[in-house]
């Protein structure tokens, strides 16, 4: 029964506290049991609203590192005589009322700006920012270029584009939208703080833009540039004067756009969002709550208990849990491949293209792809995925040959093999942690000893922005995100790259030819040769196409993302 903790010492009283504030909005009550008396046990079990004595305690998930964050070590619990942690699925806590009429999405995370649409250009950033904001141009699933703000664009010159906006489209503060607004968004990152925000860096072609009417944008940039229409796709449109009277804090809290939400509330986990009643796709749901889950676990219990009706980043493994409940595991078009990219360097084994090719040629890209990824994959043939502009049908992987990788490297002189030190992530993708160590044992056979040296994110950034490898090879997305074609990526595997680790100048004419290409048939010809050279060079160990699994409630229909987005207006929830 409920009763209050009346006897319990202040500072018990105090932890619970804290635990509760953690676990606020929580899918779960917390179970903390602890001894009374002799031989006794106490159940204490903890809801957003209230805290109840309980009888017993029955555990469905460990949730010690919510419990952890508020204390300094374990130590600290046993002095209080807390013990058994729990997480209770309790009928009060554990599904909501779906009457209500909110869909829930579990993310990974959430991005470094809050609702400030210039602070990133990561996939996760568009979960949350898509709700409110409106871009020029979209992708459709199969990467195929669409209009959402803009309704048609064309080649004004050789270096400017005029893009038409969509008619009758209002911003949530019931301001209309016109092409000064574009105008504002683009110039605003072309100086002061703006031209720091990561978007800019995608837009650094543009040198100018300007509003020839109400409903028609003009872009001039310094060369050619085949794939501008793409990169806006980056440029999320916010309400120009807002920004410029409420200033960026203000206004990242208060935010104004054109998309099918408006933004209640951005907490540190979870973001409420509300209809936008003026938007010209209105929603059919009644709410939208985005929760941040960083770990895989986590989404699939939310999904599983209902607090959840679309869980993003999922793994093959958590199939069969998905369907039981119901559910399905939707995969969507990859646009990413995961690799070992290999530090070419004098003096270094890796500096021989033999020895480069030995190591593609070592591993089982087949095994990892239908063992470990359960089918859900394919081995990469390139730093590219079907669909992507330049991506050429024609290149296969490396086959799995231990022989010839072993007479590559005695042709090398390594026959007795070498140790390479790789350092690498282990929780971005589905299935990191065993694939790299069963490229290990693969390695082995041929004499190669692969060190794997587990780092978190941040360092990874370091080792790519800064050149701060200490190993002989790290763990690499060939990714695509957001124009959907491989080039901006590949640019960090070249000499165009400040802190190369890998520079060919021979690779660079045609590199350089492709990036100023007039027409989007030349820029993906030169791009297929581009890519033709890294394959063949084996400038690193490919792996496999990223999975892009998505687990889904039973009661979602008209689930039909887009690329790199979720379809929120359309998704309808029945049950």
């Amino acid at each position: 029964m409920d009763m209050a903790l009346a006897n319990d010492t202040p500072a018990k009283k105090s932890i619970i506290a804290k635990i509760k504030s953690r676990i606020h909005e929580s899918p779960y009550s917390l179970c903390l049991s602890y001894p009374i008396g002799s031989g006794g046990i106490g159940i204490i079990q903890l809801f957003p609203s209230h805290i109840r004595i309980s009888a017993d305690c029955t555990p469905t998930q460990r949730i010690y590192d919510q419990v952890m964050a508020v204390f300094k070590s374990f130590n600290q619990l046993l002095a209080l005589g807390l013990w058994g942690f729990c997480i209770l699925a309790s009928g009060l806590w554990a599904a909501p009322a779906h009457a209500d009429q909110t869909l829930r999405v579990a993310v990974v995370t959430f991005p470094p700006g809050g609702a400030d649409p210039r602070k990133s250009v990561s996939v996760f950033a568009t979960y949350t920012w898509s709700p409110i904001y409106e871009a020029l141009t979209t992708f459709g699933e199969d990467g195929t270029l669409m209009p959402e703000l803009a309704t048609s664009w064309e080649r004004a010159s050789p270096t400017s584009w005029e893009f038409k906006l969509r008619e009758g489209v209002t911003f949530s503060n019931g301001k209309p939208l016109v092409a000064q607004d574009i105008v504002d968004n683009i110039m605003g990152l072309k100086q002061g703080d703006g031209a720091l925000q990561p978007v800019a860096r995608q837009l650094e072609s543009i040198t100018t833009a300007r509003a020839l009417d109400t409903r028609t944008v003009l872009v001039e940039t310094a060369q050619p540039n085949a794939i501008l229409p793409r990169e806006l796709s980056a440029l999320f449109i916010l309400e120009p004067e807002a920004w410029r009277k409420l200033g960026p804090v203000e206004f990242t809290r208060n935010p104004v756009g054109t998309g099918p939400f408006k933004l209640a509330k951005w907490g540190d986990a979870k973001i409420d969002y509300v209809p936008n009643a003026l938007s010209w796709r209105a929603p059919k749901v009644k709410a939208l709550e985005i929760r941040e889950m960083a770990e895989s676990t986590g989404r699939l219990q939310a999904l599983l208990t209902g607090q959840a009706d679309i869980a993003i980043g999922m793994g093959p493994d958590e199939l069969p849990e998905i369907e039981a409940a119901g559910g399905l595991l939707h995969k969507r078009q990859p646009h990413d491949v995961i690799s070992l990219s290999l530090v070419v360097e004098p003096g270094k084994p890796a500096a021989d293209v033999r020895v480069r090719q030995a190591l593609n040629y070592a591993v089982d890209k087949v095994s990892i792809t239908k063992v470990i990824l359960q089918g859900f994959s394919r081995p990469a043939t390139q730093g590219a995925v079907e669909g992507l502009l330049g991506y050429d049908p024609d290149l296969k992987p490396y086959p799995y040959d231990p022989a010839k990788a072993k007479s590559l490297l005695k042709e090398a002189g390594y026959e007795k093999g070498f140790t390479l030190d790789a350092e690498v992530i282990v929780s971005s993708n589905a299935g990191d942690g065993p694939i790299y160590q069963f490229v290990a044992n693969n390695l082995a056979a041929v004499n190669v000893k692969l060190n794997l040296i587990t780092i978190p994110t941040p360092q990874m950034i370091r080792i790519i922005n800064q050149g701060e490898w200490k190993g002989d090879a790290f763990s690499q997305v060939f990714g695509s995100w957001p124009t959907f074609e491989p080039l901006r990526t590949l640019r960090l595997h070249s000499c165009l790259w400040p802190k190369p680790w890998y520079c060919d100048q021979r690779i660079m004419p045609t590199f350089k030819a492709a990036m100023s290409a007039p027409d989007l048939e030349q820029r993906a010809k030169l791009t297929s040769e581009v890519l033709r050279f890294y394959h063949d060079e084996a400038t690193a160990i490919m792996l496999h196409e990223i999975p892009l699994l998505e687990g889904v409630a039973k009661r979602v229909k008209n689930y039909a993302p887009q690329k790199g987005k979720l379809n929120y207006e359309t998704i309808e929830l029945v049950d």
